[in-house]
């Protein structure tokens, strides 16, 4: 099921790389954003380029009250070995049964994702009151992270920064 637009978001209960709890339903109790990036391979090209991107803008994701994580069907070994590699901030939720991704409505690579075990690159942003806000289908690698942190400027504003108590 595709999501859309305004639709309650899934607030579900996942375990990061690192084996910690990630609670969405909380993270939006706290008033947060959530930002969850969908990528198809840990330690590929464009997956790359798309994390260290996101590891760049991380502070200034948290200052607009963002929660970034980024999602693939990945085991969490080969997120954590991602992790290390890029020095990644903020969360990676590996979904090895694809279960999280079903629930956002994020396809397969090419349409052959399911089979072989991967997301396309879609970007989703939960607003605080636990909606979706915004979804980014087969987004561009390069420019992502910086496309929904000006979108989420464009909503928040760069006014004074938000607490960030949240934990990553």
């Amino acid at each position: 099921m595709k999501l859309k637009l305004g639709d309650p978001a899934p607030l579900v209960q996942v375990q990061d790389a690192m084996g910690r709890t990630v609670d969405l339903a909380a993270l939006v109790g706290q008033g947060r954003y959530i930002v969850l990036w969908f990528y198809p391979k840990a330690s590929s090209p464009g997956c790359t380029a798309q994390g260290k991107q996101y590891a760049e803008l991380h502070d200034a994701f948290r200052q607009l009250g963002a929660e970034v994580f980024g999602v693939s069907a990945d085991p969490a070994s080969a997120q954590c070995r991602f992790i290390d590699r890029l020095a990644l901030q903020g969360g990676m939720i590996p979904d090895p049964s694809g279960a999280l991704g079903r629930a956002f409505g994020v396809g397969g690579w090419l349409g052959f994702g399911q089979l072989l075990g991967m997301y396309n690159r879609d970007t989703i942003l939960i607003n605080p009151e636990g909606r979706i806000e915004k979804i980014w289908r087969n987004v561009n690698p390069f420019q992502d992270a910086r496309v929904v942190l000006e979108y989420l400027k464009s909503k928040v504003g760069a006014g004074p920064a938000q607490a960030e108590s949240a934990p990553t």
